[in-house]
């Protein structure tokens, strides 16, 4: 006897997990709630599939993939789907982790949920590593912010005592002239305060170059390392920004056309149109930050003269001559481009992303050329 097909939406919650159940042929509902472990949610689960077919699915959060890859190893089928995309219901004035179930499993088996591409642990231990470092990073330029704004609220105000406007924070001088300053102080809790934060500044500093050490480390991995060699070959993107890329976009074969990548990482423009009337904004941003973040960041140098400077040639030894010619194209392209917005008095900012936009491209057109390279051939490369 052929199965029938039942679609589930399961709300995930620390509390509890909730489940719905709608039959395909007869419409018929059912629903669960059950602790929120995953032996509990099997054994409910298991008493269903005895006389059905299941699909499951549940929005991404806070607890990642883990749930959909258990699932997928007990035999079940399990997608994730991307929240922002889900379809509002409107009028519907009451919501509840009951109610968000049986909606969500009622759009799936209409097929109205985007689906999220569900890595394996090693990649998202991977991306996670990555995303730590950020986060590292974002706290050590909070601690350096708030070391500054201290010293200018005690009236220490590195500009202006080395009689340099455009003096740069954290240079090598910056950070001798703190040091005595700090050194003379008859402030005892000034000096106590700003010993503390330098403290605590070091101590991040020290934790991203743990990170850097392990991420270089995993760049040489046999299922990262073409795609990061093809990356590094591009103008603005080293070592650390290349993995992120690679480890945020996943495989990039899944993006038949650089529009879709593009629409993934939020780079769509914002639209509101109606009969002749058509209102363009600002790019949507809906997408992978990181991402986006890094390609933006890289893009601040498409301003410059196309060349391979000291570093670049670095990367490039031993590189694939596909990679290499992609990215200088992309390094003309950019520069030609860049300098014709500017002419046409674009504002600065809309010309970096704008050539973040074009750059993406090019690094889809390098990551296919990267995976399509055989074993041997990247071996040599490598």
């Amino acid at each position: 006897m052929e199965k029938n097909i039942t679609f589930v939406g399961l709300e995930v919650d620390d509390n509890a997990f909730h489940a719905a159940l709608v039959n395909a042929q007869t419409g018929e509902i059912d629903e669960f709630k059950c602790r929120p472990q995953l032996a509990a949610l099997v054994k409910r689960l298991q008493g269903f599939a005895e006389t059905t077919e299941l699909r499951i699915c549940y929005e991404a959060s806070y607890i990642g993939f883990s749930i959909s890859r258990a699932l997928k190893e007990k035999g079940f089928t399990c997608e994730v789907i991307a929240p922002s995309l889900t379809p509002m219901t409107p009028g519907a004035m009451v919501k509840t982790d009951r109610l968000d179930a049986v909606k969500l499993a009622r759009f799936y088996m209409g097929g109205l949920l985007t689906i999220v591409h569900v890595p394996d642990a090693q990649d998202e231990d991977v991306r996670d590593l990555i995303r730590s470092r950020h986060f590292v990073q974002g706290q050590l330029k909070a601690i350096k912010q708030r070391i500054v704004s201290t010293c200018r609220r005690a009236g220490m105000e590195y500009r202006q005592e080395v009689e340099k406007p455009t003096a740069n924070y954290w240079t090598k001088d910056h950070c001798m002239w703190l040091q005595s300053r700090m050194h003379h102080s008859s402030r005892g809790a000034l000096k106590t305060n700003l010993l503390m934060l330098l403290n605590q500044m070091r101590t991040l500093e020290g934790q991203i170059e743990a990170f850097d050490r392990e991420i270089t480390g995993w760049s040489k991995h046999e299922r990262y390392v073409k795609s990061n060699q093809a990356l590094c070959t591009f103008r603005g993107l080293d070592v650390n920004s290349a993995m992120t890329l690679v480890s945020e976009l996943g495989d990039i074969k899944r993006f038949a056309h650089p529009k879709a990548l593009a629409s993934y990482l939020g780079f769509d423009l914002a639209e509101y149109s109606s009969g002749a009337t058509q209102r363009r904004y600002h790019i949507t941003k809906m997408g992978n930050k990181y991402a986006r973040t890094t390609l933006v960041e890289s893009a601040h140098h498409a301003f410059l003269a196309p060349r391979v400077g000291q570093r670049m040639q670095v990367r490039r030894e031993n590189a694939d001559p596909r990679f290499v010619e992609i990215a200088d194209r992309c390094m003309n392209r950019l520069y030609k481009r860049s300098h014709y917005l500017l002419a046409r008095e674009k504002p600065r900012n809309k010309v970096v992303v704008a050539c973040a936009r074009e750059m993406l491209g090019f690094i889809w057109e390098a990551l296919r050329a990267a995976q399509a390279i055989p074993p041997a051939a990247a071996g040599t490369a490598a």
